[in-house]
């Protein structure tokens, strides 16, 4: 019924609107006969009446040592919305004036190092940290990409995405072989995009590691690990500069 979907705008779930739109009709019912109104068993529409009783929206009234329910008129609901806006409105001043201690609070602890966990496996929780690599928007984005452990995991989109959103951005690309995967061919000769090799055999590093500003993001053993602290951060800067040093061109 169009009507009873409109109710749930007002907060009130399928099963109440049934109820209280079978209790408008009815007027003075017995539980058994809203139940019957609206199709809904004896058990638990007594329990929708409760619930709507309590909103104030249904009446108990006792005729003749029987007990009757009926429904409110229909401009309660009106007052029960207006109500909904006030205590709306009561909450978001609540909010705004408890946000600068909040702010305060969220200033100190994005300060800590922090550790976070993703499966490398599932593509949601790949897809989600691919997303936040790229909306970082570092001015440089370091990688230490061993292509024959994670070569399947190559995304032209993601490495598109990377070079839109930074200034420069530095592979050190570990392979046994020094040929490019093909994959990566369209990239070569990008302005934002330097790659430099290193031989497997001497620096067979079982991660990607991916550094992107306070944030660096370590892949292996089907997980993705996120470590946000700064110092950690440009520690590995400087390990992948010192690489980068001795590693050769294509």
């Amino acid at each position: 019924m169009a009507l009873t979907q409109e109710l749930l705008a007002i907060g009130l779930t399928d099963k109440e609107a049934e109820v209280f739109v079978s209790a408008l009709q009815l007027g003075y019912a017995s539980v058994h006969e809203i139940a019957q109104k609206s199709g809904i068993n004896r058990t638990t529409t007594y329990t929708h009446v409760k619930n709507l009783i309590a909103r104030g929206l249904i009446n108990v009234v006792e005729k003749n040592g029987k007990v009757f329910y009926v429904a409110e008129k229909p401009e309660k609901l009106k007052y029960i919305y207006e109500q909904q806006e006030k205590e709306i409105q009561r909450r978001r001043q609540t909010l705004d004036k408890i946000m600068p201690e909040l702010e305060s609070i969220y200033n100190l602890a994005k300060n800590r190092p922090s550790v976070r966990y993703y499966s490398y496996t599932d593509k949601n929780d790949l897809d989600y940290v691919r997303r936040e690599i790229q909306n970082q928007r570092s001015s440089e984005v370091y990688n230490i990409f061993n292509h024959d452990l994670f070569s399947e995991h190559i995304n032209r989109n993601h490495i598109q995405a990377i070079l839109d959103s930074v200034q420069k951005f530095r592979i050190l690309y570990i392979s046994k072989n020094k040929i490019l995967d093909r994959k990566v061919h369209p990239f070569i000769g990008h302005e934002k995009l330097k790659l430099k090799f290193l031989p497997e055999a001497k620096f067979n590093f079982l991660s990607e590691v991916l550094i992107s500003d306070c944030n660096v993001y370590i892949a292996g053993n089907g997980s993705w690990m996120v470590i946000s602290d700064k110092l950690f951060s440009q520690t590995l800067t400087l390990l992948f500069h010192a690489l980068w040093g001795i590693a050769e061109d294509f």
